[in-house]
């Protein structure tokens, strides 16, 4: 019997609760995992296979890098990226890296991105990582380049934005590129991130709007299709349709940059939110440009 404190002060026994066993399912444990958030910092499940990725690229027996091979040039190298004074022998410092982690779980992962950032692949541990974090359910994987950690995003998302960036000509796919590191890294750049997907449609653009104007901008070329909105066509809908859902695009685009101009008021920085949604915006135009969906009319 399970005892509680009645408001008579008299001790009364109350009923044992009645735990209900239901019977096991196969594949019950993978439809919870499916249902399961994304574990951001470092969960307790994925502190030690994590810190033991860490230790064997901090004192590797071996490395392809031309410059630091040894254990020592190494936690001297990583020491100088974070920041942190690292003092007597490897085995000394790796101790010291280990009690910040300790400390600080999110230290952890830094430590993590720095050897990405400095040694990329590895040998293949940059694989190794990428499938350490999602059998943990991380919120995080490592980028396509090897060179750091970024969010995670549902399988197909950042397929569409790379095959936009590989199908842009010119500057327009660095820019989606670079958009999308800094809206989806680690540790993100929203005001980076925002302007560089303006960037990218203004690159993808140009030669569809104002082809003449070397000094157009994403407000210039949303005033040209405005004036004159049959000059261009869309592949849906008919062309005044198409064109002005286009410039619908275009003008959430660019008003929503707050960070643009100064003022009498405080400037206000963009959110990671709108950050990451300008990038799948400027995805969408980009595409519709490189691929002739938007393009000037016959």
């Amino acid at each position: 019997m399970a005892w509680t404190w009645a408001r008579s002060n008299r001790v009364q026994a109350s009923p044992e609760p009645q735990i209900v066993h239901t019977a096991w399912r196969p594949g019950e444990r993978r439809a919870e995992l499916e249902l399961e958030d994304p574990y951001e910092d470092v969960p307790v499940h994925l502190a030690l296979p994590l810190w033991q990725w860490i230790v064997p690229g901090l004192a590797p027996r071996a490395s392809s890098h031309p410059f630091y091979s040894t254990p020592e040039d190494r936690l001297q190298e990583i020491a100088l990226l974070l920041r942190i004074p690292l003092a007597g022998e490897a085995e000394d410092k790796i101790r010291t890296l280990a009690r910040h982690c300790d400390a600080n779980p999110t230290f952890m992962l830094q430590l993590a991105e720095a050897l990405l950032e400095r040694y990329g692949s590895d040998g293949g541990r940059s694989r190794e990582l990428k499938r350490l974090l999602a059998a943990a359910n991380s919120a995080y994987t490592v980028r396509n380049d090897s060179s750091g950690l970024e969010l995670r995003v549902a399988p197909g998302v950042k397929d569409l934005i790379r095959e936009a960036a590989e199908a842009a000509n010119g500057s327009a796919g660095d820019h989606l590129v670079m958009s999308w590191n800094a809206a989806y890294g680690r540790s993100p750049d929203p005001v980076k991130a925002y302007s560089e997907a303006i960037k990218a449609v203004e690159a993808a653009m140009a030669p569809r709007i104002s082809p003449q104007n070397a000094k157009q901008t994403l407000g210039t070329m949303i005033r040209d299709v405005a004036a004159k909105p049959q000059k261009w066509t869309f592949a849906i809908g008919d062309d005044t349709s198409g064109v002005e859902a286009i410039l619908r695009l275009m003008r959430v685009l660019w008003d929503g940059q707050t960070s643009r101009h100064g003022g009498l008021d405080a400037t206000r920085m963009e959110t990671p939110e709108e950050a990451r949604a300008a990038v799948h915006l400027a995805g969408a135009l980009v595409q519709f440009a490189v691929s002739g969906a938007f393009a000037a009319a016959r």
